[in-house]
């Protein structure tokens, strides 16, 4: 007997087909009311995408608006793989444009990433090859690429940028914050197969474009010390040479040279070696540039005048150690004037010895040595100054003459200028203003400086290394139109294991004009031949330097040094 009569399979199939009705009712309400605004939002974000909008980096411009370092817009070839119905054809025809392997590309194509890019920053023209294949899942990206039109000009002193625009090295990464700017956003809606909508994207933030930098640098000294530089450096077969010139009043840089350069648009194809800014972080000992330094110290505490008369044995015993002059002196007797002009070591000394080590430490101190001169560059090395508790019995006669104290060429140039600027050291800088692309409102860089020197020391010293010049170790710094000061300086270099090498650093540091000094500068040399900074430095300064000061339309020294007239003998 069939006990499912007609009308209970109606009044069940009833039921189930309420019950259905109602979870349906109930699901369209908890979608449509309950939970409307939550499932509109997942909708939203399965069909809207938010990317960042890439600011424009700010130039960098030598002092007279020439263009250093610039950004460019660029396009970046990227893939969908999932889209890419024929990788085989697609890989062909995209290596074909771009010169790539066809390997490389169809790897990147048959990649179960979602977001693969085939290649970065690549050149309008073929960019818009790419585009004109048409192929479903390519697709590009506007970017930003780097240039550096003076290609090695200053290499070391600009430094680059990575991939993605972010400042790596040199003043690109000490105005990161400036230059890069700040990136915007943007919103836009996408079609099922992941394509942007046109016309349905919006701008959420406006990117910051950075700020252009004017520098302190003048391309054409920059030139003319980079080509002089290498001249030197491959007359005398040295390893390498690094130079820097600064406005002895501002502070500011006008050039910074090493070489070998390199061209700063390849910097991923150059030795990290190369790229560094030896002016700022190697450092090494000064030898007889220092005694510029021990002169300050005997002049500033009255040990000594410029017309003091030294005595001069041939030899100098202290401790264990014997010290002897580099060229032995015709006479016995001279002037401190002289003593510093002939670059005598045992007369150095004595005066040293007379001074002291606390006084010495202390002049030491306060014209930079052991601490960085706080140019705006990063990496700057603080050179090595012993500490007190450290000094042997033969530390006050080796600092004096530049053993055992380490400096780097920024902070010679530093204590040069100081003297040159009549006691006051100015704080180097590379930065001289930013600009603000749109409003064109500019922030000019704010100069330090502190009396590190009394005014007749200054001049007392000035006079002293005019001779150096004229008569002394480096006459071949000499220049026509400009009278000079400055000071020589040959060193053996330190060898790693303790003691030193048969290399050496040959110096010249020096400024001009000297009766009103406007730009100092030093040139160091590693391992040159032949080995005296008199001989192969101080030409490239009187060359450089010359250049410089007319480029700079400085007026020709209308006195002409006179040793007669330099000191007087006390």
């Amino acid at each position: 007997m069939n006990r499912w009569k007609p009308g209970n399979r109606i009044t069940i199939i009833a039921l189930v087909l309420i019950l259905a009705f109602g979870g349906l009712v109930y699901r369209l309400v908890d979608l449509q009311i309950l939970h409307a605004s939550t499932y509109s939002e997942i909708a939203r974000k399965q069909r809207m995408e938010m990317t960042s909008l890439i600011p424009q980096r700010g130039s960098l411009l030598d002092r007279d608006g020439q263009i250093l370092a610039f950004s460019r817009e660029v396009y970046s070839i990227y893939a969908t793989p999932y889209q890419i119905k024929d990788p085989d054809t697609a890989a062909a025809k995209i290596s074909a444009i771009l010169k790539i392997p066809q390997s490389q590309v169809l790897q990147k194509l048959r990649s179960e990433q979602g977001f693969v890019y085939i290649q970065r920053k690549v050149e309008k023209d073929l960019a818009d090859q790419v585009r004109e294949l048409n192929l479903a899942g390519i697709g590009l990206i506007k970017e930003n690429k780097r240039y550096y039109p003076q290609e090695t000009l200053a290499a070391q002193v600009l430094g680059y940028v990575g991939m993605d625009n972010q400042g790596l090295a040199g003043i690109e990464l000490q105005y990161e914050g400036i230059l890069g700017g700040t990136p915007g956003e943007v919103v836009f809606e996408k079609d099922p197969s992941g394509e942007p909508i046109p016309g349905l994207s919006q701008v959420k933030t406006p990117p910051q474009d950075g700020r252009d930098l004017t520098l302190t640098l003048d391309m054409d000294i920059q030139y003319k010390a980079e080509a002089e530089l290498a001249t030197a450096v491959q007359a005398s077969k040295s390893k390498s040479g690094n130079l820097v010139i600064i406005d002895c009043r501002k502070g500011e840089i006008l050039a910074m040279a090493n070489y070998p350069y390199f061209d700063a648009n390849k910097f991923p194809q150059t030795p990290a070696a190369l790229t560094r800014n030896r002016v700022l972080t190697d450092i090494f000992e000064p030898g007889s540039v220092m005694k510029v330094a021990t002169a300050a110290a005997a002049l500033s505490e009255g040990v000594v005048s410029p017309g003091s008369i030294i005595y001069i044995p041939d030899q100098l015993q202290i401790g264990d150690a014997t010290f002897k002059d580099a060229h032995p002196l015709d006479e016995d007797q001279i002037t401190f004037s002289e003593v510093i002009a002939r670059s005598s070591n045992v007369g150095t000394i004595k005066v040293a010895q007379e001074l002291g080590k606390d006084r010495l430490l202390k002049h030491l101190r306060e014209l930079g040595c052991g601490a960085p001169t706080g140019v705006d560059f990063p990496g700057e090395a603080s050179g090595m100054l012993p500490k007190s508790s450290s000094w042997t019995a033969t530390s006050t006669a080796t600092l004096s003459i530049g053993q055992g104290v380490a400096v780097t060429t920024i902070q010679l140039a530093t204590i040069l200028a100081a003297v040159a600027n009549r006691g006051i050291m100015v704080k180097p800088h590379l930065l001289l203003r930013s600009t603000h692309r749109e409003s064109g409102d500019s922030e000019e860089y704010q100069g330090e400086e502190r009396r590190v020197l009394d005014e007749e020391t200054a001049l007392q010293l000035t006079r002293i290394l005019e001779g150096v010049v004229h008569h002394g170790t480096g006459t071949r710094a000499s220049m026509q139109l400009y009278n000079a000061a400055g000071k020589t300086g040959t060193a053996m270099k330190p060898a790693p294991q303790g003691g030193y090498l048969k290399a050496y650093m040959a110096t010249f540091a020096g400024f001009a004009p000297s009766e009103n000094p406007r730009l100092a500068m030093v040139i160091t040399l590693d391992e040159p031949t032949p080995i005296y900074g008199g001989l192969v430095a101080a030409p490239c300064f009187s060359t450089v330097m010359e250049f410089a000061l007319q480029h700079l339309q400085v007026p020709p020294s209308i006195r002409k040094v006179n040793t007669r007239d330099l000191v007087k003998v006390e």
